[in-house]
């Protein structure tokens, strides 16, 4: 069941970039195996004395205690706890991918498929070609979610030059071509800003951490900053990020609804719900009920329901409380004190430090695809090595 384990979990990974039913059907198939599997429930059993598996169980705990005293009625409350089951992904990528091999396996078959992703997306582009629904220049899901896992296989690359490079002369060549593929793509194609930021982040920590010396400093200073520039210069990307800007400062005069417009008001708004009840929330799935309350009165868009801010760290206040988001820094600090191989920990707290930064502006803990791949990425990457299964590997 183990190598089906693994293999069923890598294909979810895949498959959150182009079909979400595929996905759910991929992890629907997971957990029977967990559950009936002798072999795979020991290895569930024994995952959970890793930091990040512990502070995982923990923040589950916080979600169901405050599913208990939701201000939302019982579906709407039990469809939002049972969308954190993606949470379960977590420890049962720690309990199958605790092999060097198998994470490597993993890596490559993720910058693959991205690389493949990229193609198809000039391929669009260039001809002016829809691929299934998708917009012309986008192959993978959307337009965020295919430009923050493309700037996810740019810095996977770059820690495989720097640390794994194959031994094979094609695949040596074909790394950095790959980079550079997946990486103009998402600076001059793909309007993701998400992916912008996610780009400037792992940038920074992949120089910082790969550099020796004082260079480290420059190197991750100047590096961001360069391909900052070259946003800039993209005609793609500087009109989504200055279109951004200009949402933002005009927020008040506007009378259509905009994207960047819409999260300013959504953050004055959940700030005042959060003064209401700050220690424990309104509870999990709350928070749709209580930005209700909030903006009732209100006319056009500034005062339309949302049922998320668009900033993870203020919905879990909102939701779970200054005392739930306690444990949800936890268990972002566990992920750091997984022990595991130098360039696995690296390509996992590289990828966390990423979502960190685009959850001020998202929620990517926990959305379909973003939150899925976070927790099978990171528990996968930062799963603590077994080396009798290396060896057998």
């Amino acid at each position: 069941m183990l190598p089906t384990a693994r293999g069923l979990l890598l294909a979810e990974l895949l498959a959150l970039f182009f079909s979400t039913s595929l996905a759910v059907g991929v992890e629907l198939l997971v957990y029977p195996l967990f559950l009936f599997s002798a072999e795979l429930r020991g290895r569930l059993f024994r995952a959970f004395a890793q930091p990040m598996v512990k502070a995982a169980l923990a923040w589950g705990v916080v979600l169901l205690v405050a599913a208990l005293y939701s201000v939302a009625d019982g579906p709407e409350t039990m469809d939002n706890l049972v969308s954190w089951r993606k949470l379960l992904l977590l420890p049962m990528a720690a309990a199958v991918f605790d092999s060097k091999a198998w994470k490597y396996r993993l890596v490559w078959g993720f910058i693959l498929f991205t690389s493949l992703g990229a193609v198809l997306s000039y391929l669009s582009w260039f001809g002016d070609i829809r691929i299934y629904k998708y917009p012309v220049g986008i192959a993978i899901n959307n337009h965020a979610t295919q430009a923050m896992v493309f700037a996810v296989s740019f810095f996977a690359i770059a820690m495989l030059i720097r640390y794994l490079r194959p031994e094979t002369r094609g695949w040596r060549w074909f790394l950095p071509v790959a980079g550079l593929a997946v990486c103009t793509n998402l600076l001059f194609i793909t309007p993701g800003r998400s992916g912008y930021l996610a780009l400037l982040v792992l940038a920074a920590f992949a120089s910082f951490v790969m550099a020796p010396g004082r260079i480290r400093y420059f190197l991750g200073l100047g590096i961001p900053l360069g391909l900052a520039l070259l946003l800039f210069f993209s005609p793609v990307a500087s009109q989504r990020i200055m279109q951004g800007f200009s949402e933002i400062k005009n927020y008040e005069q506007s009378e259509e609804l905009t994207s960047m417009g819409l999260r300013v008001v959504m953050w004055q708004n959940t700030l005042e719900i959060i003064r209401e009840k700050p220690w424990f929330g309104y509870g999990t799935g709350g928070f749709m009920e209580a930005y209700r309350r909030q903006v009732e009165g209100q006319t056009g868009w500034r005062g339309q329901p949302v049922g998320d801010p668009h900033n993870q760290f203020m919905r879990i206040v909102a939701e779970q409380g200054i005392l739930g988001l306690g444990v949800f820094l936890w268990l972002i600090g566990a992920f750091f004190r997984q022990r595991v191989t130098l360039v696995y920990r690296l390509m996992g707290l590289g990828v966390l430090l990423a979502w960190c930064a685009t959850s001020m502006f998202s929620a990517h803990f926990s959305t379909f695809a973003e939150g899925r791949f976070l927790y099978l990425w990171c528990g996968a990457m930062l799963a603590e090595d077994n080396r009798r299964d290396d060896q057998a590997a």
